[in-house]
């Protein structure tokens, strides 16, 4: 007799997002719901696109102004984003009007 071996529901529905190569396009999906918690309410108005392709993340802004601020400090954006998710999402990060 095999033993199987346990696992959680959420698992098991990561491992069917990579086998079928969707996993990104929800961690897209994720990211961009979740934009204000992340960055505030400031930073989330002036955002007019956010995507995440090959783990860049690309964001753009429509305050130039504000776009150069966040451009200094995309090393802080890129940790509190894979902080925010507890896991690698982006390794890089384009920042863009």
């Amino acid at each position: 007799m095999k033993k199987h071996k346990e696992s959680h529901i959420a698992d098991v529905i990561q491992q069917m997002l990579k086998r079928y190569r969707i996993d990104t396009q929800f961690q897209e999906m994720d990211i961009e719901s979740k934009w204000e918690e992340i960055v505030g309410p400031m930073i989330a108005k002036h955002t007019t696109s956010i995507e995440l392709k090959n783990k860049t993340l690309f964001v753009h802004f429509d305050n130039p102004t504000l776009k150069n601020e966040v451009f200094l400090q995309k090393s802080a954006l890129l940790a509190k984003v894979n902080e925010y998710f507890e896991r690698v999402v982006a390794e890089k990060i384009f920042i863009g009007s």
